[in-house]
């Protein structure tokens, strides 16, 4: 237990001492926003609509320690939520790196969440089954479609399919853009832009 204890108090102290901030401590920014990158315009029946924009959460500590931003994009069927909280409540990637003193930029990629839909320019949606992420992220090892799978404890709740962890994570997945290939070029184009966008704000 004393081990335990010691070793608790030394990562405490070097945490302190590198200035990031501790998980339980009030979250410190200079700024906590949104704004959209990229994006077009094409005519559809005689009116024009916006498409391939790109919604971006921002949050910048007040106490900025390192010069380049953390840009996170999430996966296939899923938004930004996936880096802003975990489905059992706790903070996400995007606190965690905020207290590590980065600037982070959080995504909802173009034509899913708070980014906009254009039947026109994206083709049709497909959605996600609500065992889509059994087999991929809540439980693994029972399913043992790679020999690591095994190794799976991570997942917060016990991964049946009425569990709270394994339901938040169900009801977070988006429709997507069903056409991988119209799919890939649109996010492309979006992230150069918040690159951009952000290279000339550092």
């Amino acid at each position: 237990m004393k081990q335990i204890t010691m070793a608790a108090a030394t990562a405490l102290m070097l945490l302190a001492s590198s200035g990031a901030q501790a998980a339980d401590e009030p979250l410190i920014l200079a700024r906590d926003g949104f704004m959209y990158v990229g994006g077009k315009t094409m005519p559809v029946d005689g009116r024009e609509y916006f498409y391939g924009q790109m919604y971006v959460e921002i949050r910048i500590p007040a106490k900025q320690t390192h010069p380049y931003p953390i840009i996170m994009v999430h996966g296939g069927s899923m938004s930004g939520t996936n880096y802003t909280g975990t489905p059992d409540g706790r903070e996400g990637w995007a606190q965690y790196f905020v207290r590590q003193g980065y600037a982070v930029y959080v995504v909802d990629q173009p034509g899913r969440g708070r980014s906009g839909f254009l039947t026109a320019a994206h083709g049709p949606l497909q959605n996600s089954a609500r065992n889509n992420s059994a087999s991929r992220f809540v439980s693994q090892e029972k399913f043992k479609l790679w020999p690591q799978a095994t190794l799976h404890t991570q997942w917060p709740g016990n991964g049946e399919a009425d569990d709270p962890a394994t339901l938040q994570l169900a009801m977070s997945q988006l429709p997507a853009i069903e056409n991988f290939d119209k799919q890939q070029p649109i996010v492309r184009d979006a992230l150069i832009a918040l690159v951009t966008r952000s290279a000339r704000r550092s």
